[in-house]
C-alpha cells in the first residue's frame, strides 16, 4: 500500500478514537492531547506531536512530547488573612513536569516507534506515552513523599536533642567549676574571710563555730556539680 494511503487510513482511525483529543494541523502533522490520571486535583496532560515522514510507516515519524499542567489555585482572601492556621498543601499538587521529563518521554516514544517500524503505530505510541507519563508522575510523588518524611524525621531528631542532658566529663566539669567560681566571686569571698579572721583577731574556736575556716562555697560548687551529673546520667 502507498505510504500516503496508510497514513490517511491511520489518521481516520485516530479521529474515531480521539474525537476531542486529536488536532489535525495538516495532512501529515497532528497532535494528540492525553489527559493523565494522577493523584492530583490539578490537570496534567501530555501532548504527542506527530509529523509523518514521506515513507512512514516504513520509517519512524517525527515525534515530540510536550507536557501541560494546570496552575495551582490562588489562595482565597480568608486564607491569606488567617496567618494563625497552617496552610496544608498536598504534595501531589506540587508535582511538575519539566523540560527534561518531556525529553525523556520523547525518547521512550521514539524507541517504541523504532520497534514498530513497518506498521502504523501512533495509537500504540499514544498508549505507551500515557502509561509512561503517569508512572513518571507517581515516581516524582514517591520521591517528594520520601523527602518530606526524611526532613520531618530530621526535625524531630533535632527537637529531641533539647530534652537530652549534656554528658559531663572531668574536663568539662573543671571548666564549668572555674567559670562558676568566677561568676560567684568565690576568690573574693575567700579574701574577705581571711581579712575578717586575721584583722578581727578571732580565736580558732570562733573561726570554727562561725564556719569561716571551711570551704563552704567549694562545697556548694560540688553539690551543684553532683546535681548536674545526676541529671545527665538519668537523661
Amino acid at each position: 500500500m502507498d505510504p500516503a494511503e496508510e497514513q490517511q487510513q491511520e489518521l481516520e482511525v485516530l479521529q474515531s478514537i480521539y474525537p476531542d483529543e486529536l488536532e489535525i494541523l495538516s495532512d501529515t502533522h497532528f497532535t494528540i492531547t492525553l489527559k493523565l490520571e494522577t493523584k492530583s486535583d490539578r490537570g496534567h496532560s501530555v501532548i504527542l506531536d506527530v509529523t509523518y515522514t514521506p515513507t512512514y510507516p516504513e520509517e519512524v515519524p517525527k515525534l515530540e512530547v510536550k507536557t501541560v499542567s494546570e496552575e495551582l489555585p490562588e489562595p482565597s482572601d480568608s486564607e491569606e488573612d488567617d496567618d494563625d492556621k497552617p496552610q496544608l498543601v498536598h504534595l501531589s499538587e506540587q508535582i511538575e513536569f519539566g523540560k527534561l521529563d518531556a525529553v525523556s518521554l520523547t525518547k521512550k516514544v521514539e524507541e517504541e516507534a523504532e520497534i514498530n517500524v513497518g506498521i502504523p503505530s501512533i495509537f500504540a505510541l499514544a498508549a505507551l506515552l500515557k502509561d509512561e507519563a503517569e508512572a513518571l508522575f507517581q515516581a516524582k510523588l514517591d520521591a517528594a513523599q520520601k523527602k518530606y518524611e526524611d526532613e520531618l524525621l530530621a526535625k524531630e531528631a533535632e527537637e529531641q536533642k533539647k530534652f537530652l542532658g549534656t554528658p559531663v566529663t572531668k574536663e568539662s566539669y573543671a571548666e564549668w567549676r572555674e567559670r562558676f567560681r568566677k561568676e560567684m566571686q568565690i576568690e573574693k569571698k575567700d579574701r574577705q574571710r581571711f581579712e575578717k579572721m586575721h584583722n578581727g583577731k578571732m580565736t580558732g574556736r570562733e573561726i570554727f563555730e562561725k564556719g569561716l575556716a571551711g570551704n563552704e562555697d567549694d562545697k556548694d560548687v560540688d553539690d551543684v556539680a553532683d546535681s548536674v551529673l545526676k541529671v545527665s546520667v538519668s537523661g
